[in-house]
């Protein structure tokens, strides 16, 4: 777990890197400045979510039933996405939810197959 929320904290800081710092398609809190508050969100909450999203990951089940755990991951990270945008701590500036809905189920695989990947080499 440990592992693979290093990876979820390097893949959002990386995906930040471009889509934030370097085309201005989204941010957090103030556009103006840099904020430490954003350090909250990259080292509370992806880490949290990693946790929670492998913890209960149905992994001894069949396709369909992980299949249906990802979308519905993926529809509560668009419901917290949504609330951020109207709470000021997230904002748009070209940026679209639909591009989130369809980047999320990606997003949440790629931590599953880094646990799958770590779970490996520790074997």
């Amino acid at each position: 777990m440990y592992v693979t929320s290093l990876f979820a904290i390097g893949l959002h800081l990386l995906f930040d890197i471009f889509l934030d710092v370097k085309y201005g398609l989204y941010g957090y809190f103030d556009p103006q400045f840099v904020n430490w508050e954003m350090l909250g969100v990259t080292f509370g909450i992806y880490p949290a979510v990693n946790i929670i999203f492998l913890n209960f990951f149905p992994f001894h089940q069949k396709f369909l039933r992980k299949a249906f755990y990802t979308i519905m991951c993926s529809g509560m990270a668009v419901l917290y996405e949504l609330i951020a945008v109207h709470t000021d701590l997230f904002y748009y500036n070209g940026w679209n939810i639909i591009y989130s809905a369809f980047l999320y189920p990606f997003l949440f695989l790629s931590l599953m197959w880094n646990y799958y990947f770590i779970k490996k080499l520790k074997e």
